[in-house]
């Protein structure tokens, strides 16, 4: 099951084959709480582990660390039990744990109040391919490896709510695909045997050896239209003591990138907008896009202003641009744009000065 990371090669399998007609985003949840490893139950111990459990929820909910260094974020950080749901205990492996859960609305606020961007629950879905050494020999990193640094990314990517695939690598793709390509950066080699995986993102990664330690290189895609010459959107390169080291490094970053993307800011202005959705069936569906229209990072309010036959218009006080609420749409895969009714008939676009109109996916 999709904790972030789709981590069985079985359930990677399902998961391609049923969403090959949807969009990409998963939904992130328990984006609230955080588990901590302790030694004891005493309280000096607990306490220390419930700021520190608030620490991963923050980052969660911003996307980066860097959120730790502002002020409000470090005062609250001295009385986190303000912000507590609940916690309790628990072992696993032999390890006794901390859970702690808080108040997804008293985050948010205390996020907004520190005027920091928040990142919402529908995140973008990337597709890592990763050429790295093992044993004398450079391999392709599969879903099903038990490699350190096949852990590092499912680590990674339940820490930051970043939602993460790797491949499969069953004969169609080896055939397909090999080390060299994925080192070389061929992104548009990678793409063409990538078809099977509903991803948002394409990450090529090489890991080399370089003396005691290993040089890696991230670059990202678009999944969709890649071909020889296209650039990455993004690339990051470095050195580590590991090549589990280096995946961290390169997720950070991979983090910070989408962070800067995706989550919001309170822009301190009055930003209002609209939103109109066509060929509703049922009013189960417009109580559906209220719901989610109010719990998206980047508005304030919405309300339901105007209702005309199958057609609904929302008003929206946003925290941040027009551009910022669109780039979230496009990541829900319940909805999708409407194209353009042919010259001569109605069209719900034009009525909207050229703003796009939207469509709720039935389930």
């Amino acid at each position: 099951m999709l904790k972030f990371l789709l981590k069985p090669s079985l359930i990677a399998f399902l998961y391609c084959l049923f969403t090959i007609n949807s969009l990409h985003a998963v939904e992130v949840s328990k984006l609230d709480e955080a588990d901590v490893p302790v030694s004891s139950r005493a309280v000096p111990e607990r306490n220390q582990a419930l700021k520190k459990a608030l620490e991963k929820v923050i980052i969660k909910n911003t996307g980066t660390a860097r959120s730790l260094e502002n002020s409000v974020i470090q005062a609250q950080l001295a009385t986190p039990d303000t912000l507590l749901s609940q916690y309790g205990y628990l072992e696993q492996n032999g390890q006794l744990l901390l859970k702690a859960n808080f108040e997804h609305r008293r985050v948010v606020a205390l996020l907004r109040q520190a005027q920091l961007p928040v990142w919402g629950t529908q995140r973008p879905l990337t597709l890592f391919w990763v050429a790295m050494p093992s044993e004398g020999d450079t391999i392709l990193l599969s879903d099903s490896s038990t490699l350190a640094e096949r852990q590092a990314f499912s680590a990674f990517s339940d820490e930051r709510g970043i939602p993460v695939l790797l491949p499969i690598l069953d004969l169609d793709e080896l055939m397909g695909i090999n080390p060299n390509d994925v080192k070389g950066m061929f992104a548009d080699i990678v793409a063409s045997v990538s078809g099977r995986y509903q991803a948002d993102f394409l990450a090529l990664v090489a890991i080399e050896p370089a003396g005691n330690q290993v040089r890696y290189r991230l670059n990202l895609y678009t999944k969709a239209t890649i071909d020889s010459l296209t650039p990455p959107l993004f690339s990051f390169n470095g050195s580590a003591e590991n090549a589990a080291q280096a995946v961290s490094a390169m997720m950070v970053a991979l983090g910070d990138y989408y962070f800067t993307k995706y989550a919001i800011a309170d822009t301190g202005t009055q930003v209002g907008a609209s939103v109109t959705f066509i060929n509703i069936e049922k009013m189960k569906q417009v109580v559906e896009i209220e719901k989610y229209l109010k719990q998206l990072s980047a508005i304030k309010s919405a309300t339901l202003t105007r209702i005309q036959g199958n057609t609904v218009t929302f008003s929206l006080d946003l925290f941040g641009s027009e551009t910022d609420f669109e780039r979230l749409l496009s990541l829900e895969p319940r909805i999708s744009v409407v194209v353009p009714a042919s010259s001569g008939e109605f069209s719900p676009v034009s009525s909207q000065l050229g703003k796009p109109v939207y469509q709720w996916r039935l389930p």
